[in-house]
């Protein structure tokens, strides 16, 4: 019980988190005008919405309403099956299939289409038609971001969904299938930072200045920075007596 409570709300933490954060880019891509929305209150308040929300689906089984299971080989899981022998289990399971995976998928593939819609079509009214080289940089690393972001969510889950959603029809899956569709899914935890260090650059330098082997690197960027400061203006001398 308390594997696959854990289980279960890490892994829908992390199907909300990247759900929020996909609006939060929306709001930014195509409404800037209210990017001033997005606070520390509001991330205050998502971080609270994300947490809530998974607590709720995870412990739910530990109530009566679906359960959880052994499947036997290192890992603890809701109960698929048990939906062919009861209502109360059935509803849970297609309740979480919807609200915590169909919904936040079309809500982050229609935020990303968003993006890259706005981005071409920004980049295509300022420059009536032709781009310049830094509006394709900027244009083509939207695009790639946001493409392999969706991707790897939905090549992480889809095929847990899919097997989840076979199983609870009653059908049998074997098990060489059922144990690697979980692994896909509980790895997606690991392809998001791989993603943002693969390709932000301003990533890569941040990191890089908090690594110990990064020593000289660090003391050049701080005195680059030291540089760049502008001094105060000298203050006016005070007006004769």
């Amino acid at each position: 019980q308390v594997d696959g409570f854990f289980t279960l709300l890490f892994g829908l933490a992390s199907i909300n988190t990247l759900t929020v954060i996909s609006v939060t880019r929306y709001i930014k891509g195509c409404h800037p005008s209210k990017a001033h929305c997005i606070s520390i209150n509001t991330i205050c308040v998502s971080l609270l919405c994300i947490w809530t929300g998974a607590m709720f689906w995870s412990i739910a089984p530990l109530l009566g309403w679906g359960s959880y299971t052994d499947r036997g080989y290192g890992t603890c899981e809701v109960d698929w099956a048990k939906a062919n022998y009861s209502t109360i289990h059935k509803s849970y399971i297609l309740s979480i299939l919807v609200f915590c995976f169909f919904i936040p998928v079309m809500i982050m593939l229609s935020s990303y289409i968003s993006i890259i819609r706005t981005v071409k079509s920004t980049n295509a009214m300022s420059a009536d038609g032709f781009l310049t080289d830094r509006q394709r940089k900027v244009e083509r690393d939207v695009t790639r971001i946001s493409v392999v972001i969706c991707t790897a969510f939905i090549m992480a889950w889809s095929p847990y969904a899919v097997v989840s959603m076979w199983s609870a029809w009653g059908f049998h899956v074997p098990s060489t299938t059922s144990i690697v569709t979980r692994l896909f899914a509980k790895s997606a935890s690991f392809y998001n930072p791989l993603i943002y260090f693969g390709m932000s650059s301003k990533f890569r330098k941040d990191v890089s200045l908090i690594l110990p082997c990064a020593k000289e690197r660090r003391e050049v960027v701080l005195l680059q920075r030291f540089k760049n400061i502008k001094p105060k203006a000298a203050a006016a001398p005070p007006p004769p007596p």
